[in-house]
Protein backbone atom coordinates (compact mmCIF):
# COMPACT_ATOMS: atom_id res chain seq x y z
CA UNK A 1 0.00 0.00 0.00
CA UNK A 2 1.28 3.46 -0.95
CA UNK A 3 4.40 1.88 -2.42
CA UNK A 4 5.91 0.91 0.95
CA UNK A 5 7.49 -2.47 1.40
CA UNK A 6 7.48 -3.16 5.15
CA UNK A 7 9.51 -6.34 4.75
CA UNK A 8 12.37 -4.26 3.36
CA UNK A 9 12.07 -1.68 6.15
CA UNK A 10 11.77 -4.14 9.05
CA UNK A 11 14.46 -6.69 8.26
CA UNK A 12 16.09 -8.74 10.99
CA UNK A 13 19.04 -6.34 11.36
CA UNK A 14 17.08 -3.13 10.90
CA UNK A 15 17.81 -0.22 13.20
CA UNK A 16 14.11 0.62 13.33
CA UNK A 17 13.31 -2.89 14.55
CA UNK A 18 15.95 -2.62 17.26
CA UNK A 19 14.47 0.69 18.40
CA UNK A 20 11.00 -0.90 18.64
CA UNK A 21 12.40 -3.81 20.63
CA UNK A 22 14.21 -1.44 22.99
CA UNK A 23 11.06 0.62 23.60
CA UNK A 24 8.97 -2.50 24.25
CA UNK A 25 11.44 -3.78 26.84
CA UNK A 26 11.82 -0.38 28.51
CA UNK A 27 8.04 0.04 28.59
CA UNK A 28 7.61 -3.38 30.19
CA UNK A 29 10.28 -2.49 32.77
CA UNK A 30 8.50 0.77 33.62
CA UNK A 31 5.22 -1.13 33.91
CA UNK A 32 6.86 -3.53 36.39
CA UNK A 33 7.98 -0.54 38.45
CA UNK A 34 4.40 0.74 38.36
CA UNK A 35 3.18 -2.66 39.60
CA UNK A 36 5.64 -2.44 42.51
CA UNK A 37 4.27 1.00 43.37
CA UNK A 38 0.74 -0.43 43.31
CA UNK A 39 1.83 -3.15 45.79
CA UNK A 40 3.34 -0.44 48.02
CA UNK A 41 0.11 1.54 47.93
CA UNK A 42 -1.94 -1.56 48.78
CA UNK A 43 0.28 -2.27 51.80
CA UNK A 44 -0.03 1.33 53.02
CA UNK A 45 -3.81 1.21 52.54
CA UNK A 46 -4.05 -2.12 54.34
CA UNK A 47 -2.14 -0.71 57.33
CA UNK A 48 -4.31 2.42 57.39
CA UNK A 49 -7.74 1.02 56.65
CA UNK A 50 -8.67 -2.50 57.71
CA UNK A 51 -11.50 -4.02 55.68
CA UNK A 52 -12.61 -7.52 54.72
CA UNK A 53 -11.74 -6.72 51.10
CA UNK A 54 -8.06 -6.02 51.84
CA UNK A 55 -6.77 -9.60 51.38
CA UNK A 56 -8.49 -9.86 48.00
CA UNK A 57 -7.01 -6.56 46.91
CA UNK A 58 -3.56 -7.70 48.00
CA UNK A 59 -3.95 -10.94 46.02
CA UNK A 60 -5.00 -8.92 42.97
CA UNK A 61 -1.98 -6.63 43.40
CA UNK A 62 0.48 -9.51 43.60
CA UNK A 63 -1.18 -11.20 40.62
CA UNK A 64 -0.79 -7.94 38.69
CA UNK A 65 2.88 -7.77 39.65
CA UNK A 66 3.42 -11.38 38.62
CA UNK A 67 1.81 -10.82 35.25
CA UNK A 68 3.86 -7.67 34.69
CA UNK A 69 7.07 -9.59 35.42
CA UNK A 70 5.89 -12.40 33.13
CA UNK A 71 5.30 -9.93 30.28
CA UNK A 72 8.76 -8.39 30.82
CA UNK A 73 10.39 -11.81 30.69
CA UNK A 74 8.32 -12.71 27.63
CA UNK A 75 9.50 -9.55 25.87
CA UNK A 76 13.12 -10.33 26.78
CA UNK A 77 12.86 -13.87 25.41
CA UNK A 78 10.77 -13.21 22.31
CA UNK A 79 12.29 -9.92 21.25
Amino acid sequence: MFGLDLTAILTQDSLLLLVFKFFFVVSALLYCLFAVVVIRQIVVMKNTLMTTFSPWLQIAGYTHLGLAIFVLLLFLVVL
